[in-house]
């Protein structure tokens, strides 16, 4: 005959290995899943932030060229282009500057044009200096307004600086020409600024890509003004991106045709026909980038993929192997797995009175493997015991710990504003999601109670443009100090350029008008102190209130809002404030 502490601990040991049977089921299914998802999500972020990095890059060269082309537009004078007879009465160019007698009047021109030339081409020289990567920049004259003054070109193909260099004869080539005329031709075509596509540019010798605008003043085609970069400085960018042990980023156009792979061929579309990364890409044309990855069959091998389209128009691409990808979520099991036999092992062995003591801190550390699961990082474990359990508890609590620095660090990557350190727009976009959310489930008359705040830096170009961009740097910074120490409990972000928004909720909200004149005392105080142009801040500002009369969601606030600085603007600058 059995007896009771026997059948006691019979049942217990039952008990406890059905348990850990379940629990431990459940767990590895669970965390399986999440880390397949949150694997694919650091796969994604990877891409995302890949391609900021990139695009910040290319927007850098974009900044550049519009930079000048404003300045050489503004530069131009209408008077002279009419008194050179080069537009005519509806605004085209004169047949006049074909005839002998408007020679004398087209040598005049040609003269001011040589002048004008000579102003823009150091400007242009400044700031290709300070703009990385850069080979080639120049302006070039439209054929049909001088004969004779034709613009510039510089390169550093083959020098350690710029050196000046002899333009291309564009009446050898046709228009279709891309390696000889592209850089031309396609600007003008598209009739706005332009990245091209990676091309041979057979007048240097050098694979690159440009950035391109055409220019029109009065309704007249001036030229185009552009810059280089090589291949090798964007390839190099990709060629650097590390993702898990074998994992690569590659260039791709959106037809599927290749960049830049460090595998297959470039100009090649053998990375689509024939495998579920076609299908994957047909089901999400039209788009800049997927939010579910893209898994595909690579000789035998099961990959994942994620693309996001760049400001130039192509698409970067990231995969790696599912294997590597999910080895995080295998290793994780394949521990929680041994912790389970550890426990069912330590449990067989003790009394029910130990039992019911050990058992609370293996549901606190299923719970909080739950929620770690399921998103929720602020996990507290307090079990102190010197045994196996507290061992699993303090390399769980570290690995959560590990694990919301290393989501803290990308999210701060990610989210803040590399100048001024204040969060960007894409923080903005989640912010104004989760008011749009509170907005739609919220009961009539318990709607949210914020507003948001527009401020945007006046005189930020002419500082620029008088006193270089550190200047203005600096000015943007003290702008944002301002704004940051009169909203301390606010949040700020910078909305691009000049531009910030402060989002008021509670307490900040309710004392906006004292905050308001705060801020209008401290910019007084700032510009009695202010010594230099770029050390005054002016800074136009506009507030709008959420209204559920009115508003639909928060984007409606913050277009009133930036009426509002649109309309403070205004009035700063007709004097009436």
């Amino acid at each position: 005959m059995h007896s009771i502490r026997i059948r006691i601990m019979a049942l217990t040991i039952v008990a406890i290995l059905s348990s850990v049977i379940v629990l431990g089921t459940i767990s590895i299914v669970s965390i399986r899943r999440k880390s397949a998802s949150a694997a694919a999500d650091t796969l994604r972020l990877t891409c995302d932030n890949c391609s900021s990095a990139i695009d910040s890059y290319l927007n850098g060269i974009e900044q550049s060229v519009d930079m000048v082309s404003r300045y050489a537009v503004e530069q131009l004078s209408s008077i002279e282009l009419a008194r050179g007879g080069v537009i005519g009465a509806d605004g085209t160019l004169s047949e006049e500057l074909r005839t002998v007698q408007e020679a004398r009047q087209q040598e005049s021109f040609d003269r001011y044009l040589s002048g004008y030339i000579a102003d823009i081409e150091p400007v242009f020289h400044s700031i290709a200096n300070r703009t990385n990567g850069v080979v080639t920049f120049y302006y070039r004259i439209n054929p049909e307004l001088s004969r004779k003054e034709q613009g510039f070109l510089y390169t550093r193909v083959g020098n350690d600086s710029f050196a000046k260099t002899s333009l291309t004869k564009l009446d050898r080539y046709s228009e279709d020409d891309v390696e000889h005329t592209g850089w031309y031709y396609i600007p003008i075509q598209r009739g706005r600024p332009s990245w091209i596509e990676p091309y041979d540019n057979k007048n240097l010798g050098l694979k690159m890509t440009s950035y391109v605008a055409p220019l029109y003043k009065a309704g007249t085609f001036l030229g185009v003004i552009g810059m280089d970069i090589g291949y090798d400085t964007l390839i190099n960018q990709i060629r650097d991106i590390q993702i898990y042990d074998t994992g690569f980023a590659f260039l791709i156009k959106k037809d599927g045709t290749i960049i830049y792979h460090p595998v297959l061929e470039s100009g090649s579309n053998s990375v689509l026909p024939g495998s579920a990364l076609e299908r994957g890409f047909s089901e999400v044309k039209g788009i800049s980038r997927n939010t579910l990855p893209i898994i595909y069959d690579s000789e035998g091998e099961q990959r994942q993929l994620f693309f996001s389209e760049l400001s130039s128009g192509m698409l970067l691409a990231v995969t790696a192997p599912e294997k590597e990808i999910n080895q995080s979520g295998s290793l994780l099991t394949n521990y929680l797995l041994a912790v389970s036999l550890a426990i069912l092992f330590i449990f067989s062995t003790i009394t029910a009175i130990m039992m019911k003591r050990l058992t609370n801190p293996l549901r606190s550390l299923a719970e909080a493997a739950q929620e770690l699961a399921d998103g929720n990082y602020n996990v507290t474990l307090d079990y102190s015991e010197d045994n196996e359990i507290g061992v699993l508890t303090r390399s769980f609590q570290h690995l959560v710990e590990h694990l919301k620095i290393y989501i803290s660090d990308l999210n701060s990557k990610a989210y803040r504003d590399a100048m001024t350190g204040v969060r960007n727009k894409g923080a903005f976009a989640i912010a104004a999601r989760k008011l749009d959310d509170s907005i739609k489930v919220a009961s009539p008359g318990e709607e949210p109670h914020f507003a948001f705040i527009m401020f945007d830096c006046n005189n930020l170009k002419k500082i620029n443009d008088t006193y270089g961009h550190e200047k203005g740097d600096e000015y943007l910074k003290q702008a944002c100090r301002l704004i940051c120490d009169t909203f301390p409990h606010s949040p700020v972000f910078r909305m691009g350029g000049d531009e910030f928004t402060v989002l008021l909720q509670d307490a900040s909200f309710d004392q906006r008008r004292i905050l308001l004149r705060s801020f209008d005392w401290a910019t007084e105080a700032i510009n009695r102190r202010a010594s230099e142009p770029w050390e005054l801040v002016h800074i136009a500002k506009g507030i709008a209130i959420f209204d559920p009369e009115k508003d639909k969601d928060s984007e409606s606030v913050l277009k009133r809002a930036d009426a509002e600085m649109y309309e403070d603007k205004k009035r700063s600058k007709s004097g009436r404030i």
